[in-house]
């Protein structure tokens, strides 16, 4: 007896592994069979069929052209079945109506396309974005990399390579940002500064810090829950990962194309892989640095860090032609605390000190242990005034405070600090000339005229 022909809805679900879709997937799935069109069918299953390719349990053997017709040959790496499909190509005069009725990136209008859905990809289309071997080598490269902004260079480049993205972009989280205690400069080095260099709005941003989860959106224009983010008339596809390791996120990275459901599922994986291989170098390079460029006694910034910083904003002062100002600040008398109490008590000053002056510097400015009882504060972007304000907030706060010494002998302790400044380029010309006169000019007289008190360079005898 003749077995009855199954109608193509079934040999789709026999042949194909449809229990290993995702959610994508079976949207997909779910549109194809409900399709009364044959035409329409036919390339809705070959569009499941590269989606299953994507995701690995599929490949594409073989394409095939005969008169107006293309033959296309998959296996399923489950199964090992094999499964054939044919589509007829459109006319030439076809393909034009086509092109002239898309929207401005090629999309087809709403009406010839499902809500939500990525429209088909060309035949001759290249494969979308996949974690191969050779990927995965090639981002483990980026750690043998000595310096985090090399690092996170080479991966902004690879990602995009392989996404197929018209930019990227890295943005550092506001509480990483606002941290007094790591070192933030190569990480800096290839955030985008500006906000109209960014990819993605700061809401968007924001809620993916906020849920540590990545976000796609598939059609700019068309995305009724995003689209009051963006500015104008954007347009295009968007997706953003967090940079999150363990149970912090360090900022986020961004992909977009111009090109409406340019990135599948597959892409924003990648996206979020390499996304987490950057958080992991950014969190293992901060770890270091806490061992490298933080003082244990004061728990802020020591000489090494102080020195490079210093350098380094006198490099953004001659880039931007902004100010910036050099506070050196020594205890007075400190020499007494540890002679009488012990070195145990003398730390416990110091750690309290450091405290007070990173509480009353700025957000932007930077504090560290210069040496002994000494300080270093670099203000960037500051006037004169500016300058003088803070120290004299430092001195007063110091002068004010009874510093607990932990000994049963005295628990209390008072002191006040002495603070030298200079501006740079306003007084020196160098890092050197700049360190000499907050240092041994300006802190040399402020000691000279009787200590606990500040003293600019400007004020200071020529």
């Amino acid at each position: 007896m003749k077995k009855p022909a199954r109608s193509p809805t079934e040999l789709l679900t026999k042949l194909l592994p449809i229990d290993r879709l995702d959610e994508e997937g079976l949207a997909l799935y779910r549109s194809v069979v409900s399709s009364r069109d044959e035409r329409a069918f036919r390339r809705g299953a070959v569009r499941l069929m590269d989606r299953l390719c994507e995701l690995g349990y599929m490949r594409r053997l073989s394409r095939t052209e005969n008169q107006g017709t293309v033959r296309l040959t998959y296996r399923n790496l489950l199964t090992l079945d094999t499964v054939s499909i044919s589509l007829e190509q459109p006319t030439p005069e076809q393909a034009a109506r086509q092109t002239s009725d898309a929207g401005p990136h090629g999309v087809p209008p709403e009406s010839e396309t499902l809500r939500g859905e990525e429209p088909l990809r060309r035949l001759d289309e290249p494969p979308r974005a996949a974690m191969t071997l050779s990927f995965l080598r090639a981002v483990a490269a980026s750690s043998r990399r000595t310096d985090l902004a090399g690092a996170l260079g080479y991966l902004y480049d690879l990602l995009k390579d392989a996404v197929g993205a018209d930019r990227v972009a890295l943005a550092m989280s506001r509480g990483l940002a606002d941290s007094q205690t790591v070192n933030l400069t190569e990480f800096e080095d290839v955030c985008v500064s500006s906000e109209e260099d960014q990819v993605a709005p700061p809401d968007i941003r924001e809620k993916v810090e906020a849920t540590g989860e990545a976000l796609s959106i598939q059609d700019i224009r068309r995305d009724s829950r995003h689209v009051r983010y963006f500015p104008g008339r954007a347009s295009g596809a968007l997706a953003v990962a967090p940079l999150k390791a363990e149970a912090y996120v360090y900022g986020t990275i961004g992909i977009w194309s111009s090109r409406s459901y340019a990135f599948d599922s597959n892409s924003v994986a990648v996206l979020q892989f390499v996304a987490e291989f950057a958080a992991g170098l950014i969190k293992r390079r901060l770890e270091v640095e806490e061992l490298i460029f933080i003082d244990q006694t004061c728990q802020i910034h020591n000489r090494r860090y102080f020195d490079e910083q210093l350098a380094r904003e006198i490099a953004r002062s001659k880039r931007t032609g902004n100010a910036m100002a050099l506070l050196i600040a020594d205890l007075d008398n400190f020499k007494s605390v540890n002679d009488t109490l012990g070195h145990a008590a003398g730390d416990s000053v110091l750690r309290q000190v450091g405290k007070i002056l990173s509480e009353n510097a700025r957000e932007v400015d930077i504090v560290a242990r210069y040496g002994g009882e000494e300080f270093g504060v670099i203000l960037p972007d500051i006037s004169r005034e500016g300058a003088l304000t803070v120290a004299e907030r430092i001195r007063s706060t110091i002068a004010m405070h009874g510093f607990i010494t932990g000994s049963e002998q005295q628990p209390t302790w008072d002191l006040t600090i002495s603070i030298g400044g200079a501006l740079y380029p306003l007084d020196a010309s160098s890092r050197d000339d700049l360190m000499d006169k907050a240092d041994r000019i300006a802190l040399y007289q402020a000691k000279h005229l009787g200590k606990n008190r500040v003293i600019m360079y400007e004020d200071t005898p020529s």
